[in-house]
């Protein structure tokens, strides 16, 4: 009878070929990367990215998310805390390195960063096209205007995040196809 490899620390399975990478650790970005924007409010949302980064794990990618383990809400959200500058700049940096940006906006939450990054990023060109795929099911406070937005730049807009799991590996299944590398192996240059 077969075995299931136990999971990694990070939730994700033994035989994973991705790396994911938290705040406030800075990642040496192998193969293309992903950053998982969205909605966290200050640790209310559901953990939708270890899904999302387990859905991803077989890929040789790097993940970026956001969500840090030792975040503190009560840090003052102000320029001079060092580990909430700290935070946003890895943000920041980050969103601005990623081939693709997955962007969920769950119902029932206000999620007014994703809203500004969204904003941020809707001319941003990847790899495969536009940076962006966004998630924003019923029931988003602001549905119509993330709608809008997507429309108007040509951005990817799912409804669920079954869609967007596979819009975001399509996206990243192609950029491993341009950066020549081989999810099979995990390795740069041409297949053996």
């Amino acid at each position: 009878m077969a075995t299931t490899p136990a999971p990694s620390p990070l939730g994700l399975p033994a035989d994973a070929k991705c790396q994911v990478c938290k705040p406030p650790m800075w990642a040496e970005i192998k193969g293309p990367s992903i950053f998982l924007a969205g909605s966290i409010e200050m640790g209310k949302a559901i953990d939708w990215q270890s899904g999302l980064a387990s859905a991803l794990s077989h890929l040789p990618i790097t993940i970026l998310n956001p969500r840090r383990n030792d975040w503190d809400s009560s840090w003052k959200q102000d320029i001079n805390n060092k580990q909430f500058k700290e935070q946003v700049d890895w943000e920041m940096d980050n969103l601005n390195k990623a081939d693709v940006i997955a962007l969920y906006f769950q119902p029932g939450t206000q999620s007014p960063i994703s809203l500004l990054e969204l904003g941020m990023h809707a001319h941003d060109q990847g790899i495969a096209g536009k940076k962006l795929v966004v998630c924003c099911p019923d029931g988003f406070w602001r549905k119509g205007n993330v709608q809008i937005v997507c429309h108007r730049y040509d951005i990817d807009l799912v409804e669920t995040t079954e869609e967007l799991i596979e819009k975001v590996k399509g996206k990243l299944e192609h950029a491993l196809k341009q950066q020549n590398w081989s999810s099979a192996t995990g390795h740069i240059g041409p297949k053996a």
